[in-house]
């Protein structure tokens, strides 16, 4: 089976927590359990995924000033020209 945001960021918080054991303890759910939201035989509960997602959330490191100006476009770069919309009409 093809794999899930859910089952990508199980994967991302297991690593990060150190094992699928540990995650499953920090979840407070079975490991039976976990594994099959892992394989994406099923779909864990909202509540549980936002608990993993917060926990990549936070166990991720922030990027640097440098990394997010990075993926813009470069300074000496034109602007977009402006929008310009026509003129709009309506008929019943």
């Amino acid at each position: 089976m093809a794999s899930s945001v859910y089952s990508r960021t199980l994967q991302k918080a297991a690593q990060l927590i150190g094992s699928r054991k540990k995650l499953a303890r920090h979840l407070r759910v079975p490991l039976a359990e976990l594994e099959k939201w892992l394989a994406g035989t099923a779909v864990p509960p909202t509540g549980t995924f936002l608990k993993a997602v917060d926990l990549v959330i936070d166990e991720t490191p922030a990027p640097s000033a440098g990394e997010l100006s990075g993926g813009g476009l470069p300074e000496s770069a034109d602007p977009p020209p402006p929008f310009e919309a026509g003129a709009v009409t309506r008929s019943c």
